[in-house]
Formats: structure tokens, C-alpha cells, sequence
């Protein structure tokens, strides 16, 4: 069996996010877990005027996801700074999670983003339960 937890490098690492945009920012199968912690980080311009969305959409198959995001975090502008901020998701039994992010600004680019997923593995005391033995 894994460790109960278990930490990834960067799903992504973002040199921009244009204005008004969407981007996937990774895809993480939920089989096996508990929990996955979102951690995202990025560079606010000087004169920014938006936040930075970091939605999580969920799917049964990895393939077509639902329209309303199953969890999200959100990046508060703090103009001409570095912005990071984690959450904790807990996770269905089966599926897929996406990450995507979301720059509202209509004038400003957010730059330098790296988005981690940490992940927690449910913990199972008798492996006759555990389905990866």
C-alpha cells in the first residue's frame, strides 16, 4: 500500500493567463482517495484589478465534466504581489477531478503560476478492503 499521503510536483507551471480566460490547469483521477489539498500561486500585476478562479470540476468518466464546479479557491488580488493559497477537497469514491483556472480581468494578465495537488489516499486497515491489493 502507499503512503497515506503523498505530495506531487507542480500539475502546472504557468508563464501567463490571458485576460478574460479560461485554462486547464490539470486532471487528477479520484480513485482511492480522500482528499486532494489545491495549492495555487501567481504573480499579480502592479495595477491588477481581478482575482484569480480556481475552479475544480468533477466527472465520472474523465471525459465530459459537470457545468458547476464541484469546489474552487480563489486567489485575492493583491496588486504588484505574490498570491498563495491552498484548499482542501474532499473527493468522490470514483471519477476524475479538473483543475481550471479563470482570469476575470478584462485589462490586466496574471503571470507566474504553478498549481500543485496534494493528495491524501484513504487509509484502510484490513487490505481484504483495500481494492488496490
Amino acid at each position: 500500500m502507499k503512503d497515506q499521503y503523498e505530495s506531487y510536483k507542480p500539475l502546472q507551471i504557468i508563464p501567463i493567463i490571458a485576460v478574460s480566460s479560461y485554462l486547464d490547469a490539470g486532471l487528477i483521477n479520484c480513485r482511492n482517495l480522500d482528499k486532494i489539498n489545491i495549492t495555487c500561486k501567481a504573480t499579480f500585476a502592479a495595477e491588477s484589478d481581478t482575482d484569480l478562479l480556481v475552479y475544480v470540476y468533477y466527472s465520472p468518466d474523465g471525459k465530459v465534466f459537470d457545468t458547476e464546479y464541484f469546489g474552487s479557491l480563489t486567489l485575492t488580488d493583491v496588486a504588484g504581489t505574490v498570491v498563495q493559497k491552498s484548499a482542501l477537497i474532499s473527493v468522490p469514491d470514483t471519477g476524475w477531478l479538473k483543475i481550471v483556472l479563470y482570469n476575470g480581468s478584462e485589462a490586466k494578465t496574471i503571470s507566474n503560476i504553478f498549481v500543485w495537488a496534494s493528495v491524501i489516499y484513504k487509509f484502510y486497515e484490513d487490505k481484504q478492503t483495500d481494492p488496490s491489493t
